[in-house]
């Protein structure tokens, strides 16, 4: 199998006990590896083995996957996946990262690890090649990310090792904490960091020096292909150029798909402040990468001089531009940067962490939060940038109103009775595209397989015309806004965009379908036609349903906040997506039962997942 490396390392945190485990090929090359592969040993524990773990406790294991193409000589097969039951939403969690370090862990020799209890002290795992080692990191505890990474470096004193790590939010359980490599790339969602930090372990360092895979010399050649049919795609284009600050502009004057004022205003003044045009112009200082990616949609800034003073840093991507600006009523590119800067430093979701700090300011001035809940001297309210580079602060620490903000939005909006302002779904935080921009969002969000996710279905990019007629992505209808037509192209793209965060690949990067069939085929030594893919990735969705199902995941979370459809002025019109019509609609397709959640046997047998329950 020549993109897998053959063995799958399980570390025992309680014990200190350190396996290599020869990998199941036919299992891997059924779940594509990444997500789908710790979906698969996910549910081996809980239904062979009868252990539904809480998220909080040493039970919930931590699988850090790479995908069949992670690493391998392609483009932009930079991607991996961390995954565990989510400490934020309590069903299935799964954080995509960039970077170089999933490539860097199937140079050590190795398609994932399996992280098991709990260590009574700070610790970081050493990865060499095969020699891997637990090693002491209680220096390390309490330093945010970017000293982190610094100084298990220097401690290393190796270059050529890759980091993640933990900063004093997952240290201090946030519930979104994220898991921080260089960069300024993040396995953001859904609480990954905040595993991490209840295992005690601060981070792992990787370095693997086999760069080598047995690829037929056709690999290549279809790489080249792919990268040459891409070459004149618009958005990697304008990624490429402007980063994926570039949409900024787009979305909120042309499409109103940049939610503002907790998603409750259509128009914002000087929200061109925010755009990738506005940065190029004034604080950046150049672009960073991941891993064999020839659009480099990472931004490096520098704010010179003022209260934002910064050395050159990772600058904000688009939905850290919407969550923590245009959604807070914040224009001034500098302070939202900065922001940015702490909350990768503490080491949490930017989304999550906006949309809640959103939810608070609404709060406060609808006047529902009582004045002795909030800190002294700070307003609260939108708008007000001092407000919110203390509240971050407060959350990583859970001081004072951090405490319930570190819950996130649905069990803040819970604790003030107002639950229809939480821009949540099965509880994860909306990301900052806007179903009212582009309906296909509604039913992706409310079916996604970890709460509203648009990394399960970028539908604001197939209604503006990104589609894959190849696997029967096409045929939109005409209107953005109408619900009726939407669901059989986005329920395939669905399935796609599985697939796509199971083996590896940036969503960024498009080539057309039949040669990410090539490549898979080559890469697995087997046969996979270009209509295989939306079945794997049916696959793949289907075992994520299954397990949501085991952890306590209904039918009745499937719904739109009420914050959510509030008619808006601007470029929505007043256009609210129909998610009833959807999810009717939807459920015919997926052939799943729609009063129970759970998928036909039919389909289970047709998709190939039922030999493996």
């Amino acid at each position: 199998m020549s993109g897998f490396r053959g063995k799958v390392l399980r570390v025992n945190l309680t014990n200190k006990s350190i396996q290599q485990e020869k990998l199941d090929f036919d299992v891997a090359t059924s779940f594509i590896g990444g997500s789908g592969l710790a979906a698969y040993y996910f549910w081996k524990k809980i239904k062979h083995q009868g252990i539904i773990p809480d998220p909080l406790s040493p039970q919930n294991d931590l699988y850090f996957m790479t995908g069949v193409l992670t690493g391998l000589p392609s483009y932009c097969t930079a991607r991996s996946n961390f995954c565990a039951r989510s400490p934020l939403t309590g069903i299935w969690g799964e954080a995509n990262i960039g970077g170089k370090i999933g490539p860097t862990l199937k140079f050590s020799g190795f398609d994932g690890i399996i992280i098991e209890g709990s260590s009574e002290t700070p610790v970081f795992l050493k990865i060499n090649n095969s020699n891997v080692e637990i090693k002491d990191a209680q220096d390390f505890w309490g330093l945010g990310t970017y000293e982190t990474l610094e100084r298990i470096q220097s401690e290393l004193q190796d270059k050529k090792y890759e980091i993640v790590c933990i900063g004093p939010a997952g240290e201090n359980l946030v519930k979104y904490a994220c898991i921080m490599t260089t960069g300024g790339r993040a396995a953001g969602r859904t609480g990954m960091g905040t595993v991490m930090g209840l295992k005690n372990l601060k981070a792992i360092a990787i370095s693997g020096s086999n760069r080598k895979f047995d690829l037929p010399l056709e690999f290549s050649i279809i790489s080249k292909q792919g990268y040459k049919a891409v070459q004149e795609d618009f958005a990697a284009e304008v990624f490429s150029d402007f980063g994926t600050a570039g949409y900024v502009d787009v979305a909120l004057d042309l499409y109103g798909d940049m939610p503002i004022r907790n998603w409750s205003k259509g128009t914002i003044e000087n929200g061109k402040n925010l755009s990738g045009t506005t940065m190029s112009e004034t604080i950046l200082t150049g672009k960073s990468t991941c891993f064999r990616c020839p659009i480099a949609c990472g931004r490096k800034i520098e704010i010179e001089t003022g209260k934002y003073k910064m050395k050159e840093n990772d600058g904000p991507e688009f939905e850290t531009l919407a969550s923590l600006g245009s959604n807070l009523e914040i224009t001034n590119l500098e302070a939202v940067s900065y922001a940015n800067y702490l909350a990768n430093d503490y080491g949490f979701d930017t989304i999550s962490s906006g949309s809640t700090i959103g939810v608070l300011f609404d709060l406060v001035e609808k006047g529902i939060v009582p004045k002795s809940d909030l800190p002294v001297n700070l307003s609260c309210k939108f708008g007000d940038i001092t407000s919110l580079l203390a509240l971050l602060k407060l959350i990583a620490y859970r001081k004072g109103i951090g405490e319930p903000l570190a819950d996130g939005s649905k069990a803040l909006a819970e604790k003030y009775d107002n639950i229809d302002l939480a821009p949540q779904i099965a509880g994860l935080e909306s990301p900052f595209h806007d179903p009212r921009a582009f309906s296909g969002l509604a039913v992706v969000y409310a079916t996604s397989p970890r709460g509203a996710c648009h990394l399960n279905g970028d539908a604001y990019f197939a209604q503006q015309g990104y589609q894959f007629p190849e696997i029967g992505v096409d045929n939109f209808p005409t209107n953005r806004h109408s619900s009726e037509g939407v669901v059989k192209p986005i329920t395939r793209l669905q399935s796609y965009r599985q697939l796509y965060n199971a083996m590896g690949v940036c969503q960024f990067y498009n080539p057309p379908p039949s040669t990410i069939a090539k490549l898979l085929s080559m890469a697995m030594s087997e046969h996979i036609l270009t209509s295989d893919l939306v079945t794997i990735g049916d696959r793949l969705f289907s075992i994520k349903r299954l397990i949501n199902i085991e952890l306590g995941w209904t039918p009745s979370m499937e719904i739109m906040p009420k914050v959510m459809l509030q008619k808006l002025d601007g470029p929505t019109k007043g256009n609210v997506p129909d998610l009833e019509l959807q999810l009717e609609e939807w459920y015919g397709y997926r052939d799943y039962d729609q009063k129970t959640g759970i998928p036909s046997k039919r389909e289970l047998k047709r998709n190939g997942l039922a030999r493996f329950l």
